[in-house]
């Protein structure tokens, strides 16, 4: 069964969180820029020959065309971000979705995965573990039922060598 994801806000407090952090970033980085660029504008030369309401006129003029590109700049950033978040959270969102369901004991999940997810080496790495285990547990219960079957004529030895091999497939360390 796959599940298609559509939704692009999937884990609101943990996309929101970073749409915050990386708003706070530009904000920051633009308020540093606006006055380094001010300052230097200010402070370049021919500005000490202006009249003081031809640079208050200036600065205003700097300031609003300022305001107006970032702002713009912010809005395609964090749009950007959206969609970024949605191919980057939106498989996490999936993977813990799946995850709850092999946890408890449903195998026959398959992990969809799209062209553009960031997450493409993850899915289908989780696929084949699935379908490995899928294949393990499989044969494990054929050798059960062959175990039962020797248990029941009263064949041991050949009981304890299938029991022997049951599981072989698990890299565990025992000790």
């Amino acid at each position: 069964m796959t599940i298609k994801r559509r939704q692009y806000i999937v884990k609101p407090k943990l996309q929101i969180k970073y749409l915050l952090i990386l708003a706070t970033i530009i904000v920051v980085s633009s308020i540093l820029i606006y006055y380094m660029f001010l300052d230097s504008l200010l402070n370049s030369p021919g500005m000490d020959q202006l009249s003081a309401g031809a640079i208050k006129n200036f600065v205003r003029s700097y300031t609003s065309g300022f305001f107006w590109a970032i702002l713009g700049f912010m809005a395609l950033v964090l749009i950007e971000s959206i969609f970024y978040f949605h191919r980057l959270i939106g498989p996490i969102f999936f993977f813990e979705k799946v995850t709850a369901r092999l946890k408890n004991g449903d195998f026959t999940v398959k992990i969809h995965h799209r062209k553009k997810d960031e997450t493409i080496e993850l899915a289908k790495n989780m696929n084949e573990a699935v379908k490995n285990v899928r294949t393990a547990v499989a044969e494990d219960r054929k050798k059960i039922d062959a175990i039962k079957v020797a248990i029941d004529s009263g064949d041991k030895d050949k009981a304890k060598h299938l029991l022997s091999e049951l599981t072989q497939w698990f890299k565990i360390e025992q000790k």
